[in-house]
């Protein structure tokens, strides 16, 4: 019988109450799990706060292992009665949290934090909810047991703070270790290089995590329990009249969570996509004993083109290298970004015209960006502009680029806005148009363009 992969996230573990009603979604499902967890709410950003509490002050990882520990020990008090089982949990909690205190301790000597130790600490957060969530699920009657991605086998490329895995090995070991007889339980978030050492795969990388279980095992779906309706039509908090979408193709999954839709880790679709595991997004706050997705991701629909959502992101910044012709002239693009490259700096987007050549970076690398290419001596680059009080807009919806008329509803809708667009670019992928704008003008454009999604 094929599995199915469940992940919780800290959405599903804000509070111990929350737990319990976890492990009575798991019990429902009458059918073998392997169960894939994320840190409690707010963990992770205490052990990312700690690590720069713990260079300044001694006391500091005093004060972070006692907080973690009266949290989680709440947790154990409030659902295991039997005392052999806490204690049995609280001896794996005690090794974790000594071993989490002797990390920040060496930083605070060293004075620095190596990338493969500050990947080890602020994945702790997973490695304490697990054996919790564990044996909650043994009490709700499950065969659970924590499996930890040191024991499976769980590889990555090896790249400290924004791993990628090793698929291949993924599969070629994890089948034998997550058997249908058992209920793994397995923290998210985190794999292994091939020296044995901690490589995170970036914020939100639990559904990451399950993705890549999911793939190895041939899993029958991927279930993301969350605390939101699915995937909606535009943001809740701007757009109020956002609506439901009950089926998104891998490739708008990925756009929509990449440019803001909180709902998936932007790569969790890559595993997935080729072998056509399906993902089912639920709501928890919602659950009322029945299995029923709000939203599934899967291969691409057939159905009449349309737009079905938009989302924005302001995490974003342009760099603008200047000059006649450069967006004509051979090599220099190749020239230009040859710095960028050597100081490992992603661009996440290039749009070129005649005279400019427009390069866009997450905020986290604009500065860097900026001082690398100026820093350049680029034939025809007469000035380098930097821009950083934007907004990216994107329009997602399957048939987008070879469907007349779909673009121009988008215009049309930031034009009677008097929304003015700074950039735009589509073309780049099928599913999805992008239009940057002043970040003042954000939430008027997402509204105007939701405006056009409703009425289609």
């Amino acid at each position: 019988m094929a599995q199915i992969v469940v992940k919780f996230g800290g959405s599903n573990l804000k509070s111990p109450a929350d737990i319990e009603r976890s492990a009575q979604v798991a019990a429902a499902y009458q059918t073998p799990l392997v169960v894939v967890v994320s840190a409690f709410s707010g963990v992770t950003d205490a052990l990312i706060r700690g690590i720069d509490e713990a260079i300044l002050s001694e006391k500091a990882p005093d004060a972070l292992c006692s907080d973690l520990k009266e949290i989680h020990e709440t947790a154990l008090k409030l659902h295991i009665e039997s005392e052999a089982e806490r204690n049995s949990v609280r001896a794996v909690l005690q090794e974790r949290l000594e071993q989490l205190k002797k990390l920040l301790v060496g930083i605070h000597y060293i004075g620095a934090v190596p990338d493969f130790t500050q990947d080890q600490i602020v994945s702790t957060g997973e490695r304490l909810s697990a054996p919790i969530v564990a044996a909650v699920l043994r009490k709700a009657g499950l065969p659970a047991q924590e499996i930890l991605p040191e024991t499976m086998g769980l590889l990555t490329d090896g790249a400290f703070g924004n791993a990628a895995a090793d698929l291949s090995a993924c599969a070629q070991r994890l089948p034998s270790i997550l058997t249908p007889d058992i209920t793994p339980v397995i923290p998210g978030f985190y794999g292994l290089t091939r020296e044995g050492k901690i490589a995170i795969f970036g914020r939100g990388g639990s559904d990451y995590t399950a993705a890549v279980i999911a793939r190895s095992i041939h899993a029958e779906s991927l279930d993301l329990w969350k605390d939101v309706d699915g995937f909606l039509s535009g943001d809740p908090r701007i757009i109020p009249d956002s609506r439901t979408i009950p089926f998104v193709s891998y490739e708008e999954a990925a756009e929509l969570s990449y440019f803001g839709a909180k709902v998936l880790h932007p790569r969790t679709v890559e595993p997935l996509e080729q072998d056509q595991i399906p993902i089912r997004v639920m709501n928890v706050e919602q659950f009322d004993g029945n299995i029923e997705p709000y939203t599934l991701v899967g291969p691409t629909k057939q159905g009449k083109p349309s737009l079905k959502s938009v989302a924005a992101t302001e995490d974003i910044g342009i760099v603008r290298l200047e000059g006649p012709g450069v967006g004509s002239r051979p090599g220099i693009l190749a020239r230009a970004t040859a710095g960028l490259d050597a100081a490992g700096i992603n661009i996440s987007s290039v749009i070129t015209s005649q005279t400019s050549i427009n390069l866009l970076f997450r905020k986290k690398d604009l500065s860097r960006a900026l001082a690398v290419l100026r820093s350049e001596s680029v034939p025809s680059v007469v000035a380098v502009e930097h821009f950083e009080d934007i907004a990216i807009i994107a329009a997602v919806g399957d048939g987008l680029r070879h469907t007349p008329g779909l673009a121009s509803q988008v215009f049309g809708a930031l034009a009677e806005g008097g929304i003015n667009v700074l950039l735009t670019q589509a073309g780049a992928s099928p599913v999805a148009m992008y239009v940057i704008v002043k970040k003042e003008d954000k939430a008027k454009a997402l509204r105007a363009i939701h405006e056009t999604i409703h009425r289609g």
